[in-house]
């Protein structure tokens, strides 16, 4: 009878064999989930906060400062200068709310305890200010490049309307193409082998099917950085050359 009992444990839809580890760690609740998800806390978590906490300090100062620049002066908002404003906002809002849920969960990797609709939030934000500055420094190079280039035609459309209205489509689009991502994560939480839920075993992590889940992190790889660094590195190039080519045009007309 002993024999039968510690041949097999029944999971949902699996088998678990009599000499699988995990027959150990059935009265552990701790060393089930370090199974599973490793360490509760990291042995870098203090040496980590200290250096976020610089980085959040320095950060939140001088972005706040930029913020407070451009919106108390009038003559400082340029559109250039909306474009910094842009990027300095994603970078507040990854500092004020994604990097102390990155510490918490450094000291406490899980359980996870804002539930599914906190998973969402912590997966769209950081997609979204990621996809909204990638996209608000390609603009910003984009401008540069009309403004050497064609500097008349620039000095006619670079008004800041037409900046605000590039923004917001920006914005829209960093969190339209933030939702296939989001969508494949969800909270995740594990059984003993005896089928009984694990205390404490909640996770934000993906849930749908890795291959899905993979094809999207392509194609936003391909749209969100090999594409923009294409632009931004053809732009600079063309920038370089017009440069040059003025700068030995002038030196040639001024040498005696």
């Amino acid at each position: 009878m002993d024999e039968q009992q510690n041949a097999s444990f029944t999971l949902p839809g699996h088998f678990l064999p009599s000499d699988d580890p995990l027959l150990r760690y059935l009265n552990s609740t701790e060393e089930y989930l370090a199974y599973f998800y490793g360490p509760k806390r990291s042995h870098l978590s203090l040496p980590i906060t200290l250096v976020y906490t610089l980085i959040f300090l320095v950060g939140v100062s001088g972005n706040m400062l930029v913020c407070l620049v451009i919106l108390k002066h009038h003559n400082m908002r340029t559109p250039t200068n909306y474009y910094l404003f842009s990027l300095s906002v994603s970078d507040l809002l990854v500092l004020l709310l994604g990097m102390p849920l990155e510490v918490y969960e450094m000291w406490s990797n899980y359980p996870f305890l804002f539930g599914t609709w906190g998973c969402y939030f912590k997966t769209v934000l950081f997609e979204t200010v990621c996809f909204a500055s990638i996209l608000s420094v390609t603009t910003v190079s984009v401008e540069r490049y009309v403004a050497i280039i064609h500097p008349f035609q620039a000095k006619l459309k670079s008004t800041r309307r037409r900046a605000l209205r590039i923004l917001i489509t920006l914005w829209i689009f960093s969190i339209l193409f933030s939702i296939p991502n989001t969508s494949t994560h969800g909270i995740e939480v594990k059984y003993f082998p005896n089928g009984s839920l694990v205390p404490d075993s909640a996770m934000c992590t993906v849930v749908q099917p890795l291959w899905i889940y993979n094809c999207i992190i392509q194609v936003t790889s391909l749209l969100f950085y090999v594409l923009p660094m294409g632009v931004i590195s053809v732009l600079y190039c063309l920038m370089g050359i017009k440069v040059s080519w003025m700068t030995s045009i002038y030196m040639f007309k001024h040498i005696p």
